[in-house]
């Protein structure tokens, strides 16, 4: 299982990257964000904190 950020849904927030423990998601403001699936730990922590729903698991 890894978590994936749609970038359809995503809006560049920051918060997902922000709430990271292992800082594997990467993006500017304003610009959809990605996930470094060899750095994540898939804690969670991301999808917990996206206010947009763009955070999957598959």
């Amino acid at each position: 299982m890894n978590y994936y950020i749609d970038p359809v849904k995503c809006k560049g927030c920051t918060l997902c990257a922000r709430n990271c423990p292992v800082n594997a998601i990467s993006g500017t403001v304003k610009n959809p964000h990605e996930i470094d699936i060899a750095k994540c730990i898939r804690c969670g922590q991301c999808m917990d904190h996206c206010k947009f729903g763009a955070i999957e698991k598959r």
